[in-house]
């Protein structure tokens, strides 16, 4: 028996328990994981799908990012993205979604004098699938 097959077994040993999250990661995980899980709890609870577009996108096709209907009017955004999901209102802001099959769109309009505008943005995908940004707007605005 050689030298190296006698530690075969203990740096198999060191090697594995290496591979295993301990301590500040490990719980971090697990925060994660029940976060996924609530969320997809949360999805299933909903079972909803969404309703039709009330106004067809224009033609213009989709803008290239989200960061394109930063600064633009209730009326730019609809002309671009068609009638939200929901709208909320929070204050001074107001809140639209716009929910596709895979995909969702926060908007948040901020008065800006009397004109509410966006200020803010974000697509994020829904579900476990990866969505790009151009992606999720190009499926809003396609219907």
């Amino acid at each position: 028996m050689t030298a190296l097959s006698g530690l075969r077994a203990p740096l198999l040993i060191l090697l594995l328990t290496g591979c295993v999250p301990s301590g500040p990661d490990r719980a971090a995980s697990e925060v994660l994981q029940q976060v996924l899980e609530n969320h997809r709890a949360t999805l299933a609870g909903l079972n909803t799908e969404p309703p039709p577009r009330t106004l067809p996108a224009t033609g213009r096709g989709a803008p290239s990012g989200v960061s394109a209907l930063l600064g633009q009017t209730r009326e730019g955004v609809i002309a671009a993205l068609g009638q939200p999901t929901r709208r909320r209102p929070e204050g001074e802001a107001e809140i639209w979604l716009y929910q596709g099959t895979h995909c969702a769109l926060d908007v948040v309009l901020y008065r800006e004098s009397s004109t509410p505008r966006v200020a803010w943005a974000a697509a994020r995908a829904s579900g476990t699938e990866s969505r790009t940004e151009a992606g999720c707007l190009s499926e809003l605005t396609s219907g």
